[in-house]
């Protein structure tokens, strides 16, 4: 996702459809809906015929609530950070534990995916080998 300037963040102007913030968000029109209807989207305004419109300031709400979801946050656990904001500066120790303790969380997920990818890098080399010199499996343990 593209950097966004603090300033156009603030912006509470609607003019974002549902279609708009997916393309925008790169996530589904679905996802985005469903971020609502949970409640993880304070203040979203709607026309007159209730069509969601969202602004800047809609958009980095998104962002955050998407980027919890990434780093498998329950939609429970996303629904008390947001409660939280909602709630003012007297919540910041608290959120900021969610936030510090998602942040060891994909760190130690990064660990493992690393060591996942060497054990991947070793194998497509050996594949490769095998390949280009149209050799016999000798590590396949179903022979």
């Amino acid at each position: 996702m593209k950097k966004v300037k603090k300033e156009t963040q603030l912006d509470k102007t609607p003019k974002y459809t549902v279609k708009e913030v997916a393309q925008i968000m790169k996530i589904s029109a679905h996802t985005v809906r469903y971020y609502d209807n949970e409640g993880l989207i304070p203040f979203v305004s709607r026309t007159q015929s209730n069509v969601r419109m969202f602004s800047e300031y809609d958009l980095s709400w998104i962002r955050t609530v998407h980027c919890l979801r990434a780093t498998n946050l329950s939609i429970n656990d996303i629904k008390k950070y947001i409660d939280l904001c909602l709630k003012g500066n007297k919540t910041i120790q608290q959120r900021a534990k969610i936030i510090f303790n998602q942040e060891k969380n994909l760190k130690e997920h990064l660990k493992q995916l690393q060591e996942q990818m060497k054990v991947l890098q070793i194998k497509k080399k050996y594949y490769t080998n095998l390949l280009k010199n149209k050799s016999k499996d000798v590590w396949n343990p179903y022979k």
